[in-house]
């Protein structure tokens, strides 16, 4: 039998056929087993496969053998079929990724499933429905920043924006940005670089989707006060969509008190709430005073209100008074 073509992969196919046929709810009879393996080429009988189920248990593998149905089992998988549902949802509505992206992803994943849960991953499956960034060399883009960074090198890459008939124009005639990476950072589901400029002595965003030629420059990054002591903190409000160096000031608000669980998305911990009364609620956090702070607000219409700082409470007026110039 060991002569016989194929047995030096008998190992390897039996992880297979675990791992693609049997989950935490379902198994394979010995007799199913070998049937699998004779499917492939591979002569076993049940000793022999009894073995290798030690082999794979050593490697690793939690293969259990359920006595009350008589079935052998993968009891415990890379990924749980709740997890593998997570990440494939994840991929779907991604909107950084292009539609070839996510469908490359999702089909490793379900390389990850056993059959019985390939089918539920099938189920949810229309990425119709999303929208899909229109730039493909994202990957690559992040390979190239990630790179830099790991070699203490700049950044190249031009940088594009989109004209009113959806058209790449690219910024200064197509001029090169050379800079030093700081961070790359997930936010309002997209990637962003966080670069330092030289000219600024400061941090500025750019959207990793909208770089073009990224690739690592021979130039040393920069490293002096600002870079060595630059780190994403309470200076990046991302929630508000806020980059760079805005300070976050407090900030008292009153609102409805079913606004409260809204205020705690934006604020996480980082705020306090106390009952005002009358289904009303004061919330004290700290936030970035800018037009995406108040756009926030606005969204909220009357069950909420700034009571202090004076200086966000003018800025708001003005913000709402400038809102409606167009509709008079």
């Amino acid at each position: 039998m060991g002569n016989q073509p194929n047995q030096k992969l008998k190992l390897l196919y039996l992880m297979e056929i675990m791992l693609k046929k049997t989950d935490a709810q379902s198994g394979l009879a010995m007799h199913e087993v070998l049937g699998e393996l004779a499917a492939r080429g591979i002569d076993a009988d049940r000793k022999s496969v009894g073995r290798d189920f030690g082999v794979l248990r050593e490697f690793g593998l939690d293969v259990v053998f359920d006595t009350s149905t008589r079935r052998w089992r993968l009891e415990e998988r890379p990924f749980s079929a709740e997890e593998l549902v997570m990440l494939v949802d994840a991929v779907q509505s991604a909107p950084f990724l292009t539609e070839a992206m996510a469908v490359g992803l999702i089909k490793k994943l379900q390389g990850f499933a056993s059959e019985s849960q390939e089918e539920r991953l099938l189920q949810r499956l229309d990425l119709d429905e999303y929208v899909k960034m229109n730039n493909p060399q994202v990957f690559w883009n992040i390979d190239a920043i990630q790179q830099a960074s790991y070699e203490g090198k700049k950044v190249r890459f031009r940088y594009f924006h989109l004209d009113a008939n959806g058209n790449r124009v690219l910024n200064h005639d197509g001029k090169i940005y050379e800079l030093t990476p700081l961070r790359l950072v997930f936010a309002r589901e997209l990637y962003y670089l966080l670069a330092y400029h030289e000219r600024y002595d400061g941090m500025t965003p750019y959207r990793v989707d909208r770089m073009v030629d990224v690739e690592v420059s021979d130039q040393p990054a920069v490293r002096n006060q600002t870079t060595a002591t630059w780190q994403l903190k309470d200076q990046l409000r991302l929630s508000f969509g806020v980059f760079g160096d805005t300070e976050l000031e407090p900030v008292v608000l009153e609102m409805d008190e079913r606004l409260v669980s809204v205020a705690r998305d934006k604020f996480g911990d980082d705020m306090d709430v106390y009952p005002a009364g009358e289904g009303k609620a004061k919330v004290y956090a700290k936030a970035p005073l800018t037009p995406q702070f108040y756009g926030w607000l606005l969204q909220m219409g009357s069950d909420v209100r700034i009571l202090s700082p004076s200086r966000a409470v003018e800025e708001y007026k003005t913000y709402l008074t400038d809102a409606l110039k167009p509709y008079e």
